[in-house]
């Protein structure tokens, strides 16, 4: 029982991981909205907001079983390195060179139509990981709202850069007024919700669909599927 205890401890289970990771998320869209109510916007909140959500796709993907060498893992692996450059590439370019030419060149860009289009590897990557971890197991409410609170965050992300094309005058003094934000948020508590429900839940009892049945071994989920 010590070794097994000890072993919980290094080794999170995914559920307890998307606790962390969705409160990551809340935590970080609550700062955005404090940091414009104070003054124009930084960039740590948006880090914390991407962060939070690269760790939730993450955990979503890549629970279970999977075939490392199948063309379906070569398909996500190449959406995942796309949402880590669409998410992190503006901020580190902010960082390192913000009044550059190609700064200016990016936000130019950010304000075109076509612009919709480079996150559609985001609400792809967000629809596969929820199908991914809904498959391993049999679903129930928390783990339909762990999985589709990320893809309500994907979506409102896409819907914020529209409303910022369509709405380039408009001035609010808190971004919690905005629905696209509002929309956010609600996507990251959906998702702590169901992950905070299912990190606590007993999962021992015979016939639970706990996360522990899709979390152990390939043959264990193989076992829990069947």
């Amino acid at each position: 029982m010590p070794v097994r205890s000890r072993r919980s401890l290094r080794s999170p289970k995914p559920v307890e991981l998307l606790v962390l990771a969705y409160a990551l998320g809340v935590a970080g869209t609550v700062w955005d909205w404090r940091q414009h109510l104070l003054g124009p916007g930084t960039q740590p909140p948006h880090f914390v907001i991407d962060l939070g959500g690269l760790l939730v796709l993450a955990v979503l993907a890549f629970s279970g079983k999977m075939d490392y060498r199948s063309r379906s893992f070569t398909a996500l692996y190449v959406l995942l390195v796309l949402v880590v450059l669409i998410s992190f590439g503006p901020f580190v370019l902010m960082m390192a060179a913000p009044r550059s030419a190609l700064m200016a060149g990016l936000m130019h860009s950010m304000m075109s139509s076509g612009a919709l289009l480079i996150y559609l590897p985001l609400v792809l990557l967000a629809s596969w990981s929820a199908w991914h971890w809904l498959s391993q197991t049999t679903v129930n409410w928390w783990r339909l709202a762990a999985a589709l609170g990320i893809v309500v965050v994907a979506v409102a992300t896409v819907w914020d850069l529209y409303w910022h094309q369509t709405h380039p005058m408009e001035v609010r003094a808190s971004m919690a007024a905005l629905p696209p934000h509002q929309a956010i948020l609600a996507g990251f508590l959906i998702g702590l919700v169901g992950a905070a429900y299912g990190a606590v839940a007993p999962v021992n009892r015979p016939g639970s669909s706990g996360i522990d049945s899709a979390s152990r071994g390939s043959s264990t989920s193989i076992q829990s599927g069947s």
